[in-house]
């Protein structure tokens, strides 16, 4: 009798959650990680979709994540006397209620600041540090860089011949210059140009001669060979006081920008014209897939896609990232690095939307 009373009183007053399953269950912190990870992204891929359609883009950040366990035990236990029931002398039944109740907290991204914060050019700390993380300059340049000297990354559809030729010359660039950072040969350095008693940052590229891709690179740039056989090359951010164009980053929201015009839009709301295409563009079509292809693609459905890295609703069709598309996936997944970096819920913002999400 003294081991069931002794596990009677454990069941009804034992409180204590096991780790695994605050922690690793349908409740735990694996499982809130991941859907809000999830839940990021789709927002992002939201926002692009919102600015090809010409809507607002609109960020909810979620602020925390609160989760409750509660936990109630019942114990019945009856005992039949030896002799009266030879097949079932004790039984012992109970019950175990165990629930979770989570709270997320929201908070909308507004005002002055925030807006700053998308509009204002990308740092050229920002973009150091992301190439020093690993990314090629390939694909950080393609999407944060507005011009490279006279050569432009265009921002829009339609390529005059003239255009198309300068722009071309921009993705042999930064090729060439991946191909030197492939090989360790290039460094990326920031500096300061005096211009008018005035600081201006300067992007600085150092690279050796005497290599074909070298030759080539410098040859474009109108680079002169130093004395210690490297070229060195320092890139003013804006404009030099001569007036000629160094280096423009773009804003995040530009990137954004730029990025939507990569997503294949539903034939019929082109027809509806609910999106703009210049005739320009239709001229030039060919040449709009191999700017985008190798950064991203965003493709649309009437069905929910099965295998997509990403996807959400909108205006009544599915857009999604496939999975297989490692260079939609790579170019999304920094511009998720850049919005991490260049934005951020300030002091005092919106007011927090408090959702609990009832009992699981």
């Amino acid at each position: 009798m003294k081991w069931l009373v002794l596990i009677l009183t454990l069941c009804l007053t034992s409180c204590h959650f096991p780790s695994k399953m605050t922690m690793e269950g349908s409740g735990g912190r694996n499982a809130y990680n991941v859907e809000v990870q999830k839940t990021n992204a789709e927002e992002m891929l939201l926002n692009l979709v919102r600015l090809r359609y010409y809507d607002s883009p609109f960020f909810l950040e979620v602020s925390s994540v609160t989760s409750q366990f509660t936990m109630r035990n019942l114990a019945v236990a009856s005992i039949q006397l030896p002799g009266f029931d030879k097949t079932n002398p004790m039984s012992l039944g109970g019950e175990t209620q165990w629930t979770n109740q989570p709270t997320i907290q929201y908070s909308p991204l507004q005002g002055k600041e925030f807006a700053n914060q998308l509009m204002q050019p990308l740092d050229i700390n920002t973009i150091q540090q992301v190439i020093y993380s690993g990314w090629g300059i390939d694909r950080v340049f393609a999407l944060t860089v507005q011009n490279f000297q006279e050569f432009p990354n265009v921002p829009r559809e339609g390529l005059e011949p003239e255009e198309l030729i300068r722009h071309q010359k921009f993705h042999q660039l930064i090729k060439l210059m991946t191909e030197l950072q492939i090989k360790g040969d290039l460094q990326i350095g920031i500096g300061q140009n005096k211009t008018e008693n005035v600081d201006k940052p300067n992007l600085q590229f150092a690279f050796p001669s005497g290599n074909k891709v070298s030759e080539q690179m410098a040859e474009l740039l109108s680079s002169e060979k130093s004395v210690n056989g490297k070229y060195v090359l320092n890139v003013v951010v804006g404009f030099d006081d001569k007036g000629n164009i160094g280096l423009l980053p773009r804003s995040l929201l530009s990137c954004m920008h730029y990025l939507s015009k990569g997503i294949v839009v539903p034939q019929k709301d082109i027809d509806d014209k609910k999106v703009s295409f210049s005739a320009a563009a239709e001229d030039k079509k060919e040449d709009i897939e191999r700017i985008f292809k190798d950064l991203i693609v965003v493709c649309s459905s009437v069905k929910k896609p099965k295998d997509a890295y990403v996807a959400i609703k909108y205006r009544d069709f599915w857009f999604y990232i496939n999975d297989d598309d490692i260079h939609s996936k790579k170019t999304f997944m920094l511009l998720l690095e850049l919005y991490n970096l260049q934005s951020g819920r300030g002091p005092g913002k919106g007011p927090i939307l408090t959702l609990p999400l009832g009992v699981g």
